[in-house]
């Protein structure tokens, strides 16, 4: 019963190579059924990612989107062979061909599935274009799955870490005087070895896949007008709409890059890519300082789209285990508020509570939505623990930016445990006093940050409501403390 079994699995691996259309189509469709556990670790050890690898590159065939739907759920963490399936992806050059795909243009579909004969598809460009996002959106989730792997995560950042992009005109050049054709581009560099690729890195710059990937991440040109609006400002996401919902719409087809970047960055080559500083062209003004992808990425942070949202909040944690970069995210990225941003809600707050925290978390008031996805509450909520545990300068800084404050709020509505005892951990933290240091001296150094020749300034500025409680009383401004 076995070896029947087991024949089947070989005869759909076979007519996935198949030389004819309806046959691969047939096939494909059969592989897409499978979604037992038992079935799936037997197609895999049958095979059947060699032939789904050659198949995903094809655009003018239905047969091409299925065959990236099964890798896709063949990938997916939960399935015992899981790790064997992202292996074999690998192995068989999956970053190349996935790239190829996430950098495709819904033009160049277009025309290829008009070239075909029988592709089954009508409906105009719109549906193509349908295709082509969908095709897309799964090869982005595919590299989300490859990427949990660190040998993943390392062929996709490279062995050294990734360059900004260069003219194509100049890149073109540069690899045909090395060899390498022109559609090679963005591959990856899976085709060299980290020995050769240190050899020929005088010669030529790293291929810039994560650079093209990030800049269709934050291009609202490939979004969909009835699923985004294009605005990072958008706070409110539909109330029905769950992350693993939006992962089977193709409206955001650059959605799942999130989950990338939260994973490369759990390399350092990941980490490196996303905190190098990029220096401004020189046609820039002249204060113009230089900026990262890190700080380019964090308006995700407040996205309608809780798939960005919660991997723009994995990318931030992952890189506040490099303790080496704590004060660049303190000081210059300002990392806290945009971290503090999601978890704050419609709490009212008092003038103690307000003094000497970012007016952006309390100014919206009862209309604030705090962050409704679990996952991500989590993810920032454990950021800002290795922020606190990053040393003794970082914990001040936090508890001048009252962080206090909002995870006490926080910590009062949260129904997750875990993520109420990373609350937990993170007070502990803030409120207690440093090595060496008197008892109730953090909150001694909080309160006279804020009051004595400092007041002033640090109090936030009255609102319209005082203002008019002001003038009824007949008080005038400059006796009011």
């Amino acid at each position: 019963m076995a070896e029947e079994s087991n024949d089947v699995y070989s005869e759909l691996v076979g007519f996935l190579k198949s030389d004819r259309a309806d046959l691969r189509l047939t096939a494909s469709e059969a592989a897409m059924g499978v979604t037992d556990g038992e079935g799936m670790a037997n197609l895999i050890a049958n095979g059947v990612i060699a032939p789904l690898c050659r198949l995903s590159s094809i655009s003018h065939e239905t047969s091409g989107t299925n065959a990236l739907a099964t890798l896709v759920h063949l990938s997916s963490s939960g399935t015992g062979s899981a790790q064997q399936c992202v292996e074999d992806i690998l192995d068989y050059k999956g970053v190349s061909r996935m790239t190829e795909i996430a950098l495709s243009n819904a033009g160049s579909s277009s025309r290829n599935r008009k070239a075909s004969i029988g592709g089954g598809y009508g409906g105009g460009d719109s549906a193509v274009e349908m295709e082509w996002r969908k095709r897309v959106n799964y090869a982005m989730a595919l590299f989300a799955n490859i990427t949990r792997m660190e040998r993943g995560a390392i062929e996709l950042s490279g062995f050294r870490m990734p360059v900004e992009a260069v003219p194509s005109s100049t890149t073109a050049t540069a690899n045909a005087s090395n060899g390498v054709e022109e559609d090679e581009l963005g591959g990856g560099g899976d085709e060299k070895t980290n020995e050769e690729d240190d050899v020929s890195s005088s010669l030529l710059p790293s291929k810039p896949t994560l650079d093209l990937l990030t800049a269709r991440f934050l291009s609202t040109v490939y979004r969909h007008v009835a699923a985004d609006t294009g605005s990072s400002t958008v706070t409110t996401p539909p109330p029905t709409t769950t992350a693993e919902e939006l992962a089977a719409n193709h409206d955001d087809p650059y959605q799942n890059f999130a989950a990338v970047l939260m994973n490369a960055t759990q390399v350092e080559q990941g980490r490196q890519f996303v905190m190098k500083l990029h220096h401004p062209p020189k046609s820039s003004p002249k204060n113009t300082k230089p900026i990262s992808i890190l700080q380019t990425i964090l308006p995700q942070l407040r996205s309608p789209n809780p798939l960005r949202r919660r991997g723009i909040a994995g990318t931030i944690k992952n890189c506040c285990f490099d303790r080496d970069a704590s004060w660049y995210l303190l000081h210059e990225l300002k990392i806290v508020t945009h971290l503090l941003y999601p978890l704050a809600g419609p709490e009212e707050l008092d003038v103690d509570d307000k003094s000497g925290l970012d007016p952006d978390l309390w100014l919206e008031g009862p209309d604030k939505v705090r962050e409704v996805d679990q996952v991500t509450r989590l993810l920032l909520v454990e950021a800002l623990l290795l922020l606190c545990a990053s040393g003794r300068r970082g914990r001040e800084e936090l508890r001048l930016q009252r962080v206090y404050v909002i995870l006490k709020f926080a910590d009062m509505v949260e129904e997750c445990e875990e993520v109420n005892d990373r609350i937990e951990e993170c007070v502990q933290f803030l409120r207690r006093d440093e090595e060496g240091t008197q008892d109730g001296s953090s909150d001694v150094f909080v309160e006279e940050a804020y009051t004595g020749s400092k007041k002033l300034l640090a109090l936030p500025a009255p609102s319209a409501a005082d203002a008019i409680r002001s003038s009824r009383d007949e008080e005038e401004y400059d006796d009011v403390d």
